[in-house]
């Protein structure tokens, strides 16, 4: 788990002392960690060292304490260290602390909460995540995976790391066949087959390529086309294509030279739709990898089955070719080249696999509720492939279910289908659709309900947290209007700064490089939205009881004026300290921080 010392160079500092202390204790060494107090008066942070030397040391915890206490070589920053429990060792951090935690902060800026690593030590993530196929519009379930893979991607970037987000374009295969004659035969008004794809999509689709192509394109074979099977052809004419069983099995009313042909731009027609709804909700891929293009044509298919031949993984049986993942724990072999062949849909998994780690240091993938037999394959083919297994994680969400006013929705307004993702974010927009994703962890369902979701009231967590951000960047209008001469962050006199909720609002603010850097090691995005529902609370709980503009009052004496003038300054910094940290914690879980609501 990350250390709060990683982040702070006080806390760094109190760490290595602890450490000086133990030796100079004659103790043997101990993790020098600092953690927060269960209870919070105890102090802003404590050390269980005692507790871990009792043990080793064979003496008693509290005795173990008191030598670290004498020992100590106590900053000027800490203001009290006490011994608690059975020996928990706590430190309460003087004002001063905080009054440079506001300096940093205001000079850090949207930088504040971030960490940078060496080279040597940054790597780079590869973030898989939504991937739904190319064949129709994406549901809400999606925007779930979208939101959180690109929030999570953001928190690794935030943690030091490099990422690519990556999106698998499944362009191959069978579907693609049957996406391509159901567009051709809605192109041209006829009946669909029971294994068609149905919807207000697939009518959009055809109309596009009309459009574009005109109307030959559902009524004459092109003279070349792609191979869509991902049966080992890459480019042939539509005799060579009638000899994959796979395309010659479609419905003989369409010319499988045309279904192909329509299916790949069809199936390029949708994706671009996923591309932009994805857009609209501020997810942007680094790459969108074709499976057709980067396994098939490419040959990295055949690459990755001699690979794994040439490492022993492999072994032959009834004329086809296995992988032995029953080594790597999988419940059963896998085929990877069948009888006939053609390979399988698991070796185009390894070969995706494969061309991956060629490009990256470490694996995320990020899979729907339905994937969960797919972990324990995918797992054996990385350990086939030599993949360490700390360099791949393997994650799987729970599903949505949408509501209205408590009700299932199972049809949209639009088109009187499943409602699309594009329709719920029209609807209640891109930051509800988010935030109300990220805040629950993957294991859990959501209930998402379109009537709650939408009310703008202080029981909505996002408007909760932007309320708090609209609410500070009033306040500073307010002061520019009244002329209120703020001064610089430098010459604000913070020590003013000794009211409880100040002192609260202080410690809120310095809890964002932990949170960010635990959230980005743990991939819980509900970590930093639940920090955020916190700080906001607690900056309306200071800006209630400690007011930044006194009003005036002619009766006042200069002296009070001036004494007046001085504490709200300190506040007013500190709001400006707390609108900064905000708007970084919001703009990692890529939700807006409004100026105005």
């Amino acid at each position: 788990m990350a250390s709060p010392a990683t982040f702070d160079p006080v806390l760094a500092d109190l760490s290595e002392r602890i450490r000086a202390a133990l030796s100079a204790a004659g103790l043997p060494e101990a993790d020098a960690a600092l953690e927060k107090p269960k209870q919070p008066d105890h102090g802003d942070w404590a050390t269980t060292a005692a507790l871990r030397l009792a043990k080793p040391a064979k003496r008693n915890p509290r005795e173990i304490a008191q030598l670290l206490v004498d020992h100590l070589d106590v900053p000027a920053v800490v203001e009290e260290v006490s011994i608690a429990g059975p020996g928990f060792v706590n430190f309460r951090l003087a004002h001063s602390y905080h009054r440079e935690l506001v300096r940093r902060i205001l000079v850090e800026g949207a930088a504040y909460g971030r960490s940078t690593k060496g080279d040597q030590d940054r790597l780079t993530v590869n973030v898989e995540f939504v991937s739904a196929n190319p064949t129709g519009p994406l549901h809400v379930g999606a925007g779930r995976w979208a939101a959180t893979g690109d929030a999570i991607a953001a928190l690794i970037e935030a943690a030091g790391d490099d990422v690519v987000r990556e999106y698998y374009v499944n362009d191959a295969g069978e579907q693609i066949r049957r996406f391509g004659e159901s567009v051709v035969l809605v192109a041209r008004g006829e009946e669909l087959g029971d294994d068609h794809y149905r919807g207000h999509a697939i009518v959009e689709v055809a109309e596009q390529l009309r459009s574009t192509h005109g109307e030959s394109l559902f009524t004459e074979a092109p003279d070349e086309v792609v191979s869509v099977s991902g049966g080992g052809a890459k480019h042939g004419t539509d005799g060579r294509l009638l000899e994959d069983p796979e395309v010659a099995s479609g419905d003989p009313r369409v010319d499988p030279a045309i279904g192909a042909s329509v299916g790949i731009l069809g199936v390029e027609a949708m994706r671009q739709r996923i591309q932009d709804v994805l857009h609209a909700m501020g997810v942007d891929y680094d790459v969108w990898f074709s499976e057709r293009a980067g396994l098939h044509d490419s040959g990295a298919i055949e690459e990755a089955v001699t690979a794994l031949t040439e490492r022993g993984e492999t072994y032959d049986a009834d004329g086809a070719l296995f992988l032995r993942t029953t080594d790597h724990g999988d419940d059963k072999d896998r085929v990877l080249i069948r009888s006939d062949g053609r390979p399988t849909y698991f070796a185009s998994d390894c070969a995706y696999l494969r061309d991956k780690w060629q490009r990256a240091d470490h694996l995320y993938y990020l899979l729907g509720a339905d994937h969960h037999g797919y972990v324990g394959r995918l797992l054996a083919a990385a350990a086939s492939l030599g993949i360490p297994e700390d360099r791949i994680e393997i994650r799987i969400g729970q599903l949505v279910n949408l509501l209205r006013d408590g009700q299932p929705v199972r049809m949209s307004k639009r088109a009187g289908e499943t409602i699309d993702l594009d329709e719920v974010v029209d609807e209640v927009g891109v930051d509800v659709v988010r935030y109300h994703f990220l805040r629950q962890g993957l294991d859990t369902q959501v209930d998402f309900d379109l009537a709650v979701v939408a009310q703008q009231s202080m029981e909505n967590p996002v408007y909760y947290v932007q309320y708090a951000h609209a609410r500070i960047s009033s306040l500073i209008r307010m002061a520019d209007e009244r002329g209120f001469d703020h001064g610089a962050a430098d010459d604000a006199d913070l020590s003013l700064l000794v009211h409880p909720a100040e002192l609260e609002l202080l410690t809120a603010l310095a809890g964002l490089p932990l949170t960010v850097a635990e959230a980005a090691e743990l991939r819980a995005t509900q970590r930093l939205a639940r920090y955020a529902e916190e700080l906001a609370g607690t900056f309306h709980r200071f800006y209630t009881e400690c007011r930044v503009l006194a009003p005036e009052d002619p009766d006042r004496s200069p002296d009070e004026q001036a004494q007046l003038d001085a504490l709200g300054r300190s506040r007013y910094w500190l709001a400006v300290a707390a609108k900064q940290v905000l708007a970084n914690a919001l703009s990692l879980l890529r939700v807006s921080a409004p100026e105005r609501m």
